[in-house]
């Protein structure tokens, strides 16, 4: 009889390790703590700062095998691994050794904090529940797609349903702790002011079925929350804001970036409130406290304009995502007028963003959007290679192929003092930064008055417009010319086209325009017939201003047209995508607006 039971407790053990009872959800305490591993602050201070500012280049919203999605497509590489190749080293991703060929300034990794816990327990031997059924299953995937996306949809599923829970062999908030933790490790240890930043960040999940309506979390520095909120347990917008509102309370400095509007289906700007009701001033005051920033472009599609809504722009059908759901408030320019609007009515706009664009790498590539080497892509196997793009269904529409749903991503280029933690971060917050598809443009644009009509030179330039206006992000309440400066990547193609997008409120309606501002060219430098300039300035005022109307104002510029990634991917390939996919593209930059307000 002692026996059986033995056997019956050894029996019940071994069924609980591979069968835990449900998720286990208790409270755990979530003070504010600084986690820092040494005095930053007074390492800083010993980088130089430039007051006029130096341009960075940098990728914030990089998933590693933290995130549930690209754990599920095969993914290996960790936080740490994913900064080595920031810095320009050489990780493997499935079975192809990749570098980029620039490395970055700064990079943060904004693994899915939803199921964190779930990917510690997977992830790491002896960690609680790793011997579980669900996460042997995990590690079994291999690369068996039709696994991998069965059980995609099912998580994607659960996390996008009104009942959003975690997955039953969750151990408990000790283990989105430890996730966390690996997460903060490798950002302390690949922090190097001066020379590479880091940040502390994640990302927070949420949506209804496939509709995106994601947030990036970055901090100012390593005063964090112990675990991260996530849409498991802050399900609303409303209620994100609100977690961040608390954690500075408790001392921490943090922002939301919204991402991915493209594909948002009406939720990223809507038009009630996530329970139905009607947005308020409340609503639209504390989104206006929690996110300074939005994500204009990334390997998902383009939302500053789609060509369906706008048909009055020529070169708004640029890496658009043509979804069967989208409306026209997906779209940050829709966001940026209605904002306005917001304005007269209740004294606050909360989409008084400045912009910024990533990758959206699920391979742990921050960075990786150099289209003519060997491109491989930013989703694992679904667009690994030229035959995936080309003949794999799309992991979020199995009616698409990939090809027609993605594009190699953005970079964020910000306007910083020193390339430290405390200086991006400002510059984040006074949103002098711009977003580029990827390749590295330089731009600069002032707001004021009193600007030269002409400057010797760059630094000319620069200083008038420090001392008589202000850069992009800034709010003005007087008429201001721009003072627009834009030279080319120096590895990429010339720059054709420089143009304002100026948005207002009448009264009555959302109103928008397009001035092409390009300044005259002589041709090519030498005398050569090469199309475009390697850069261009040009001070420009509005002849359509007027006091009583507030507006905003930012600048697109063009590149001459270059082969698109699909086009490299014939030639170098042979594989051949239909013919209504574009050859040629025109890479481009966007940079934050000025906004003018009415006295």
């Amino acid at each position: 009889m002692l026996l059986v039971l033995i056997l019956f407790i050894i029996a019940f053990f071994i069924y609980r390790q591979l069968f835990p009872s449900g998720p286990i959800t208790d409270d755990v305490p979530n003070p504010i703590r600084d986690r820092a591993t040494k005095d930053w602050e007074q390492l800083e201070k010993q980088v130089p700062k430039n007051e006029w500012r130096d341009l960075y280049f940098g990728d914030m919203h990089v998933h590693t095998n933290y995130s549930f999605d690209a754990y599920i497509g095969g993914v290996v590489a960790d936080p740490g691994l994913a900064y080595e190749f920031a810095k320009g080293k050489p990780i493997k991703v499935i079975d192809k050794d990749v570098a980029i060929e620039r490395p970055l300034d700064f990079a943060a990794i904004t693994d899915h904090s939803e199921y964190f816990g779930e990917l510690y327990s997977i992830n790491v031997k002896g960690a609680p529940a790793h011997n579980a059924v669900m996460a042997r299953y995990f590690r079994s995937l291999g690369f068996d797609t039709l696994k991998q996306r069965k059980l995609f949809n099912q998580i994607r599923k659960n996390n996008g349903s009104q009942g959003k829970q975690h997955l039953d062999f969750f151990r408990g908030y000790e283990t989105t702790k430890s996730a966390w933790d690996i997460e903060l490790d490798a950002a302390e240890r690949h922090y190097d002011p001066g020379k590479f930043t880091t940040f502390a960040a994640y990302e927070w999940t949420s949506g209804n079925g496939f509709a995106h309506n994601h947030r990036n979390v970055f901090f100012k520095n390593m005063k964090v929350p112990d675990y991260p909120v996530s849409a498991l347990e802050a399900k609303t917008e409303i209620q994100l804001w609100t977690a961040l509102e608390n954690f500075r309370n408790n001392g921490a400095t943090v922002m939301a970036i919204p991402h991915n509007s493209n594909l948002s289906e009406g939720v990223a700007f809507p038009l009630q409130k996530p329970d139905g009701s009607p947005i308020d001033e409340n609503y639209i005051m504390q989104r206006s406290r929690n996110e300074p920033l939005v994500e204009i472009h990334q390997a998902k599609g383009n939302s500053e304009v789609a060509s369906t809504y706008w048909s009055n722009d020529e070169f708004a059908n640029f890496e658009n995502y043509d979804s069967k759901k989208h409306v026209e408030n997906d779209y940050v320019r829709w966001a940026l007028k209605k904002g306005l609007e917001y304005q007269v009515e209740y004294g606050v706009n909360p989409y008084r963003y400045g912009f910024i664009a990533s990758t959206d790498t699920h391979n742990g590539t921050p960075g990786n959007t150099e289209e003519d080497d060997d491109y491989i892509g930013n989703h694992s196997f679904v667009d690994l290679d030229a035959d995936a793009r080309l003949k794999r269904d799309w992991i979020l529409d199995i009616e698409k192929k990939t090809y027609e749903a993605v594009n190699p991503g953005g970079l964020m280029a910000v306007w910083s003092k020193a390339n430290t933690r405390t200086d991006i971060y400002e510059a984040m917050e006074r949103k002098e930064t711009y977003g580029t598809s990827g390749g590295r443009i330089k731009l600069r644009v002032f707001g004021g008055n009193g600007f030269n009509k002409v400057h010797d030179d760059y630094e000319a330039l620069i200083a008038d417009g420090y001392e008589k206006g202000k850069p992009m992000g800034a709010i003005l309440n007087e008429k201001f010319d721009l003072l627009i400066w834009a030279a080319k990547d120096p590895e990429g193609a010339n720059l054709e086209k420089l143009q304002v997008i100026k948005g207002w409120y009448d009264g009555n309606e959302l109103q928008e325009k397009i001035y092409d501002v390009t300044p005259s060219s002589n041709g090519g430098e030498n005398g050569s017939e090469e199309k475009g300039q390697t850069e261009m300035s040009v001070l420009w005022s509005d002849p359509d201003f007027d006091k009583a109307q507030y507006a905003f104002y930012y600048i697109r510029v063009l590149e001459t047209e270059t082969p698109r990634w699909s086009h490299w991917d014939e030639k170098k390939y042979g594989v051949e995508y239909p013919e209504d996919v574009p050859d040629f593209i025109r890479e481009r930059a966007w940079s934050s607006p000025i906004w003018y307000d009415v006295n």
